[in-house]
């Protein structure tokens, strides 16, 4: 066998895999969905704990796709423990992003 003939261009327009959304917009979060729970578990309420089982509103600050071509969001968003909060930024896959009624198309 020979050396492999290089790699190149295909001639197709490269899409940009990142989208910034300025100025960032509202979106809701359902954590149930995102977070969901072990079946048949059991187990009682835990005051103080997590609560990860709500809809909470964040920011979506960028869109970016991954290697199978699938949309993920940039969102900020809080997460509530007992009568505190935190904020968390991580990436969230579009599905589970909703627009808030107020805000203008989310879509990437």
């Amino acid at each position: 066998m020979g050396d492999l003939p290089a790699i190149t261009d295909t001639g197709r327009h490269a899409r940009a895999n990142f989208r910034r959304v300025d100025p960032p917009c509202a979106v809701e979060i359902d954590l149930g969905t995102l977070f969901p729970r072990q079946p048949h578990r059991s187990g009682g309420y835990q005051a103080g704990g997590l609560q990860m089982h709500l809809v909470v509103r964040g920011q979506l600050i960028c869109w970016g796709r991954s290697v199978e071509s699938e949309w993920w969001g940039l969102v900020t968003y809080p997460i509530a423990f007992g009568l505190q909060q935190k904020t968390v930024t991580h990436w969230i896959p579009a599905w589970v992003l909703r627009p808030n009624a107020t805000v203008r198309r989310i879509a990437p």
